[in-house]
């Protein structure tokens, strides 16, 4: 017997029906995603607007020493600053006459500390001409100590023999040492070199000098003896 297979179907599986389902407002993704927008946006706004909120403050354009006019050309220059920096000259408060009461050094904010009139300033500006020179790395606004030189007269003296015979003169027998001057001198320039009359290598050098030592310079100006400028340091 023979049977016919054209009536037999073999089912076929049916597919499931996918379903999306549409994004509310309550989905915590979506939430999420709101959430970092909104605050990528916040911190972008806030940036741009700290960067735009700063004030025009004075910078050293080059060192300075007490009294040097602020306001001369070249001694100053601007940089923006961010609020909140009250200890500093902020542009159009710099007065007409102002002038540097302590050394400051090149790319330092300007103090209102810093700034005066001249009569603040009580040192004396005397020129100096000195042995030698200066270490390459002084320069405006350095405190140096000055030195007297003993003279080569000073150092040739030969005791005679009475005075060698002579337990209590023995004055001339000892070489005459270098003498401390005056300390607490500012370098305001370091002029020119040449030499002395004997061939002997001189600096011209401007400093500033205490009221109290302004004798004391000024008595081993005279004296003609060499005279030498020993840096101890940038000045305050």
């Amino acid at each position: 017997m023979t049977t016919s297979l054209a009536g037999s179907r073999t089912p076929v599986p049916s597919t499931p029906t996918v379903r999306w389902r549409r994004a509310t407002w309550r989905d915590p993704r979506l939430a999420g995603g709101l959430a970092l927008v909104g605050c990528a946006v916040a911190l972008g706004a806030w940036a741009v607007d700290a960067a735009s909120d700063t004030q025009q403050i004075y910078v050293l354009a080059r060192d300075v020493a007490p009294g040097t006019d602020l306001t001369a050309e070249g001694v100053l220059t601007l940089v923006a600053s961010h609020p909140g920096s009250g200890s500093y000259v902020k542009e159009g408060d710099l007065p007409q006459e102002a002038v540097a009461t302590r050394s400051m050094v090149a790319g330092e904010l300007l103090p209102t500390a810093g700034v005066g009139r001249a009569s603040d300033v009580s040192l004396r500006s005397v020129v100096l001409t000195v042995a030698g020179g200066l270490p390459a790395t002084t320069g405006t606004g350095d405190t140096v100590e000055l030195w007297r030189l003993p003279t080569v007269q000073e150092n040739s003296r030969v005791p005679s023999a009475a005075q060698e015979a002579s337990a209590d003169q023995t004055q001339g027998s000892t070489p005459v040492k270098a003498q401390s001057v005056a300390s607490g001198l500012v370098v305001v320039t370091v002029k020119e070199s040449g030499s002395s009359l004997i061939g002997a290598a001189t600096t011209t050098v401007e400093v500033l000098v205490p009221p109290e030592s302004l004798e004391q310079v000024l008595t081993a100006v005279g004296s003609g003896a060499p005279l030498v400028l020993v840096p101890t340091g940038q000045g305050t």
